[in-house]
């Protein structure tokens, strides 16, 4: 291969290893961000099932608030709870994709250093 070549395939690979890193970055913080979610969708069940059926129970909807029932908050809860769920494993297939793409680019990296110093040493050993 010409010093062109390998430069251009050298180049190739580290950008991808650096596009991998960074979209498992990327995901590892949705990962996180949904599991604060979970945990404090949980939390909040906790709380309000501890409450008497006759508490009145306000919902945020932007900047003003909304009377609910204790079910139909409950209900809100568990969905949020299974949405993140659900986010959360379609994530952890997206980064074990991304996983295997980096540690394939990283694999051919490390071949092409190898056949580059490999045919380096030929050369300088031809002389």
């Amino acid at each position: 291969m010409s010093d062109d070549t390998i430069q251009h395939v050298y180049l190739g690979l580290t950008q991808k290893i650096q596009i991998c890193q960074k979209q498992l970055g990327q995901i590892e913080a949705q990962i996180g961000a949904n599991e604060r979610e979970i945990r404090l969708a949980s939390l909040t069940k906790s709380e309000v099932d501890g409450l008497d059926s006759t508490v009145p129970l306000y919902k945020s909807v932007g900047k003003m608030f909304i009377q609910e029932s204790k079910d139909d908050i409950l209900r809100d809860l568990q969905k949020t709870t299974g949405d993140a769920t659900s986010i959360i494993e379609a994530l952890q297939k997206k980064k074990k994709f991304t996983t295997r793409d980096l540690d394939e680019a990283t694999g051919n990296l490390k071949d092409l250093v190898r056949q580059t110093q490999a045919s380096a040493r030929a050369a300088a050993s031809s002389r």
